[in-house]
């Protein structure tokens, strides 16, 4: 009688281990909203917040406690906090706009951009642009221009700006008064007609050091802030290793598909970024010299001070193991380190943000027009 006892109560166990282990569709749904579903409940948690540019004041998004959201508006110096924005009445005129509702404390953005005098106000909803008064509550949105096209093949690995030659592609100066474009691989400067155009003036400033192999790269063109210099990167490619796929069976289709990107192997050539900067007065061009700066992995894009007196740019050194900040003296084209981190193993280079997947330790703010930096 034991025995029979006990395979029964062994396949009872067992039995139900089985049911227990039979997990649905909407269980793995269920599960899959548990974060977006409880973190709205937990009051009063904050975003990323951005300052306001020209002012000492910081707008944030955060949780309201009852699963929606609240803007709400910091001025630094008078040490007062409140609602960014009457969120009724902004949801009450982008429902109107949008043809759809809008619930105040959920509303379409995530983020948002407020002008100085906090009279308007800027954010992205589906591929449109949208600007709002905050007087009168008006909004109005436009289309955003589409997406550049991306070659399959750099879905991947691979962030090096493409070489791009166009009259009709410009960089035109805060001043309007210049207009940089990039032609057979070089630098090309020309004065602004009066009309607007620019492509038939005779060239104030053309460099002769691009090439197919070694170009100046369009998306790296940064005017300073007084239109008196301009700075960019020739770029040296580095090799495009391909990596490639099969998918042996597709949803959508009986045969394979096939697929690549780019994928570098430690020990391939990386490419080369060279800064250099233009100083439209005297028709110079001056390469920086990279003794700082000799083997990146990465240089991040030209950051000018609002003054105009040098630009700043990261470098961060193959291995990861130097990161250092940049700057460059605009007069004279001279570089120095005005930070420096250094570490036997890596430097965790990526930035420090409220993201739990991928996120590293890098901060920079730069005070009174980068003559004091708060840095971690």
């Amino acid at each position: 009688m034991r025995v029979v006892c006990g395979v029964v109560l062994g396949s009872v166990v067992v039995s139900s281990l089985v049911a227990g282990a039979q997990v649905s569709r909407e269980d793995y749904a269920r599960a899959q909203g548990l974060r977006e579903k409880y973190r709205g409940l937990v009051a009063h948690v904050p975003e990323q917040p951005q300052w306001i540019e020209g002012t000492e004041k910081l707008v944030y998004r955060r949780t309201d406690g009852a699963g929606g959201y609240e803007f709400v508006l910091v001025d630094a110096e008078a040490g007062t906090k409140g609602p960014a924005f009457d969120a009724k009445r902004l949801a009450a005129e982008l429902a109107k706009q949008m043809k759809t509702p809008v619930d105040a404390a959920k509303l379409p953005f995530e983020r948002v951009r407020l002008d100085a005098k906090l009279a308007g106000l800027e954010f992205e909803h589906e591929r449109e642009r949208w600007k709002c008064d905050l007087k009168t509550y008006a909004c109005a949105g436009e289309a955003m221009p589409p997406e550049p096209a991306r070659d399959p093949e750099d879905e991947g690995y691979d962030w090096t700006p493409k070489a791009e030659n166009s009259r009709e592609k410009r960089q035109v100066s805060p001043d309007r008064k210049w207009a940089a474009t990039i032609e057979n691989f070089n630098v090309v400067v020309r004065a602004v007609e009066k009309d607007g155009g620019s492509k038939d003036a005779k060239p104030l400033i053309e460099s002769v050091d691009g090439s197919e192999g070694n170009y100046y790269a369009f998306d790296t063109l940064a005017w300073s802030p007084d239109s008196k210099h301009l700075a960019a990167y020739r770029v040296r490619p580095g090799y495009r290793r391909l990596v490639h796929y099969v998918e042996s069976s597709p949803v959508e289709q009986l045969e394979p598909k096939y697929s690549a990107m780019v994928y570098p192997k430690a020990g391939d050539v990386l490419p080369l970024p060279q800064p250099v900067l233009f100083s439209i007065a005297e028709k110079r061009e001056t390469a920086i010299d990279n003794a700082l700066f000799s083997n990146p992995w990465d240089l991040s894009p030209v950051q000018w001070w609002k003054d105009g007196r040098g630009f700043t740019f990261d470098y961060n050194q193959r291995g990861h193991q130097v990161y250092r900040v940049i700057e460059v003296d605009a007069a004279t084209g001279a570089a120095r380190t005005l930070i420096e981190e250094m570490a036997e193993t890596v430097v965790n280079y990526p930035p420090l943000e409220r993201n739990q997947y991928d996120h590293g330790k890098t901060y920079r703010a730069d005070l009174a027009d980068g003559k004091q930096m708060v840095w971690a």
